[in-house]
């Protein structure tokens, strides 16, 4: 029978659900949809939605015996919450919240034990002042451990780029974990009567303390998937770097033999000159020009790494026949890192010098548009001849032509765009393939 007050109540509540929901602000809070201010206020309105509902619920939970159902509710309500305040990968936001959910389970269970242990006929009576109490004590017995583990790994992994096929899946274990807390919780008529035991307890911990085990393995996983991303990128960069020096020495090479042959090209110019044969001239300077590679620029822009991955792809596409148009500008001092314009250049060009490799018939160009504009922001625009529509999976992503399933390219192009505050953008019209990137050269929270 109830004997508590509504204040009690609310206060209860607001321990309860609020150290949890406050626990995933502080993590969330770097992907945040909207200002901080914003967001916290979307945070504290979840807080006062799940005290509400529970105040609303509570009643009907002893009456038909409703609490698993209500409680599956409240979860889809405070992860809507969740989605609409932070603006993160969906499987990604799903494994954070089922573990701060359990976790939070954990802490109710544990409290309500000690409530039961050092005040039984309160314990019995609902929502009394005993149970903020020893909420409070679980709280810092139970949360602050497992809470402050998974923060550093969850902080760890916010904001990487290269693992949204991997957050797919994953989520479904702590989703796992989830069910198996809530069919222990709510399998008995009393959740009272599980909670009066210690070993109910003492298994729940230990069934979370397995499973942050095992999340603590996905999120180093996903960190050493991400390392090796990045050891890539780099690795590109070097390799487009010294194919850049390579042929900046054959240029030089080109030149001093250029000067040293200079007195013999002259001469058979004024030879053809003398004779007036204006054709023979003309081809004349046009062999020359391209043999000396006159028309190549030796730099298309200040910034050392994107200067060798567009030279590195314009000399693959012209070893292919492949027209190359390249209108670029960047600084050599900007505050993105290397191995992220690496990745965003060399994985837009990589893509469409295979796209215009792939064309049967028909005129194969690429045109590229980029450059520093107003405020810091970085525009891009790659086109590319294309005689078909890319394919598109279920999910929306690419299928990759390079091998089985879809592709990891233009995923990396636009989680880097979103890192900077950007966007990615790709279309198809009229036989020429678009990707389009817009991005803030000041760095984000990563």
């Amino acid at each position: 029978m109830q004997q508590y007050t509504m204040a009690e109540f609310i206060v209860y509540g607001l321990l309860r659900s609020g150290s949890i929901i406050f626990f995933a602000f502080g993590i969330l809070r770097r992907k945040a949809r909207f200002s901080q201010r914003t967001t916290f206020l979307i945070f504290a309105l979840m807080n006062i939605a799940w005290v509400t509902g529970s105040a609303l619920t509570t009643p009907l939970l002893h009456k038909y015996n409703l609490g698993a159902s209500v409680e599956v509710l409240m979860c889809v309500m405070l992860f809507a919450f969740m989605v609409l305040a932070i603006k993160d990968n969906l499987g990604k936001l799903l494994f954070v919240f089922f573990m701060l959910y359990t976790v939070g389970g954990l802490v109710s269970l544990f409290g309500k034990y000690i409530e039961i242990k050092w005040w039984p006929e309160m314990a019995y009576q609902g929502y009394r002042w005993t149970a903020s109490l020893t909420i409070v004590i679980a709280i810092a017995l139970v949360l602050t451990p497992f809470g402050l583990a998974i923060y550093y790994d969850v902080c760890a992994v916010m904001g990487k780029a290269g693992e949204s096929t991997v957050w797919r899946y994953c989520w479904l274990i702590p989703a796992t974990f989830y069910l198996f807390w809530l069919q222990s919780m709510y399998s008995m008529k009393s959740t009272l009567e599980y909670a009066s035991k210690l070993s109910n307890s003492l298994y729940m911990i230990a069934i979370n303390a397995a499973a942050y085990l095992i999340y603590h393995m996905v999120m180093r996983m996903v960190i050493e998937h991400n390392k090796l991303l990045e050891a890539r990128a780099v690795n590109q960069a070097l390799s487009v770097q010294v194919t850049q020096f390579k042929d900046l020495r054959e240029r030089i090479v080109d030149a001093r033999r250029a000067r040293h042959d200079l007195r013999h090209h002259m001469a058979v110019l004024e030879t053809i000159a003398e004779d007036g044969d204006t054709d023979a001239l003309r081809e004349y300077i046009k062999e020359f020009r391209k043999d000396h590679r006159l028309e190549e620029p030796i730099a298309y822009c200040e910034n050392t790494t994107a200067n060798a991955v567009l030279t590195y792809f314009s000399q693959m596409a012209a070893s292919d026949s492949i027209a190359c148009d390249i209108q670029f500008s960047m600084p050599d001092e900007v505050n993105v890192d290397a191995s992220d314009i690496a990745v965003l250049l060399g994985n837009l060009m990589e893509n469409a010098v295979q796209a215009c490799r792939s064309q049967a018939t028909g005129e194969r160009r690429i045109e590229v548009r980029g450059g520093m504009r107003e405020g810091g922001l970085f525009a891009l625009i790659v086109d590319n001849t294309a005689d078909r529509e890319p394919e598109v999976g279920k999910d929306g992503r690419f299928i990759s032509t390079k091998h089985d399933g879809e592709g990891i390219g233009t995923d990396s192009v636009r989680n880097i765009a979103e890192r900077y505050g950007g966007v990615a953008e790709y279309s198809f019209e009229a036989g020429m393939f678009r990707a389009s990137v817009m991005m803030y050269t000041s760095k984000m929270d990563k």
